[in-house]
């Protein structure tokens, strides 16, 4: 993942500016200022990726349905307690934490952590969420996190947002049973966000001859942890780890039923929300893009 001068990530500089774009509540209080040269930069790479594979979706318009599709699931689900793993500069603890029935917990590496910390120390009310006794920030790594060590034993929202496809199947499995163990115990939902290569886009013709170019003469494979499962082969791998419930909704299918911002505007990424059996938490009623997950039970 390539980093900046400062050590933080282009992905999360990029998606940062998709919020403060949007307008995004409290996007003003976690978007770094150099997030604003890196969206203009991606977006005119992405202008011409476009014009390259026609059939390809607006990138910004991607994240941001995807970031309002998890907003939409986490009010839904109720849960008093919220992890958000991989938070990068996300506002929704910003936010949500506002409401102080809710305990927010923002877990990330170490670096970025003190990035973010910096970020919401530079203005009042930057200052004032992180003063919340209802909002953590915490560092952390995914792949070492104990989420067994956590006795609270109230409902709770684990998120991963924009993390899964950079894992392959055999370091996903893991990670998947221990949050499964986890929410076993107290009850709750794991929700997070995945394209299998069955629902990314075709490449044109001359998209394909660059794209082998690019992986097979120069080596660039880029970050992406792709392999051949569809929407149905990860929904079991989750049923594999424990989770009863998934389902699986594309944002596109959802976007005027859940009112995302640009609702008018075609997206797709996948949404999966994992529960136990006898899950009190609530989630969203089935919809044509949640069907095939569940037929595959």
């Amino acid at each position: 993942m390539d980093m900046n001068k400062d050590g933080v990530a282009v992905s999360a500089l990029y998606t940062a500016g998709v919020w403060q774009w949007a307008g995004l509540s409290n996007a003003e209080l976690t978007t770094p200022e150099s997030a604003t040269g890196v969206f203009r930069w991606v977006n005119a790479y992405m202008r011409f990726y476009r014009w390259l594979n026609p059939q390809s979706y607006c990138l910004r318009h991607q994240l941001l349905h995807r970031h309002s599709a998890i907003d939409h699931l986490v009010k839904q689900a109720h849960c008093p307690r919220v992890l958000e793993v991989a938070s990068g500069f996300s506002p929704r603890g910003a936010t949500l934490s506002a409401n102080p029935d809710c305990h927010y917990t923002e877990m990330d590496l170490p670096g970025m952590v003190a990035h973010k910390r910096l970020q919401f120390q530079r203005t009042a009310a930057g200052k004032a969420v992180l003063a919340r006794p209802n909002f953590t920030l915490q560092a952390g790594d995914i792949t070492t996190y104990d989420f067994s060590a956590d006795a609270v034993s109230k409902p709770m929202t684990i998120l991963t947002e924009g993390l899964m496809m950079y894992f392959s199947r055999s370091q996903q499995l893991p990670l998947w049973r221990a949050i499964a163990m986890r929410l076993a115990k107290s009850d709750g939902v794991y929700i997070f966000d995945y394209i299998p290569l069955t629902e990314e886009p075709a490449r044109s013709f001359l998209g394909r001859v660059l794209h082998n170019l690019r992986v097979h003469w120069f080596g660039i494979a880029g970050d992406f942890a792709y392999d051949e499962r569809d929407r149905e082969a990860v929904a079991r791998d989750l049923q594999l780890c424990g989770f009863d419930d998934v389902r699986c909704y594309a944002t596109g299918e959802v976007a005027q039923a859940w009112n995302l911002p640009a609702a008018e505007v075609a997206t797709r990424t996948l949404i999966y929300v994992c529960r136990m059996k006898n899950s009190t938490v609530s989630v969203p009623a089935t919809t044509t893009a949640s069907k095939k997950s569940e037929q595959s039970s």
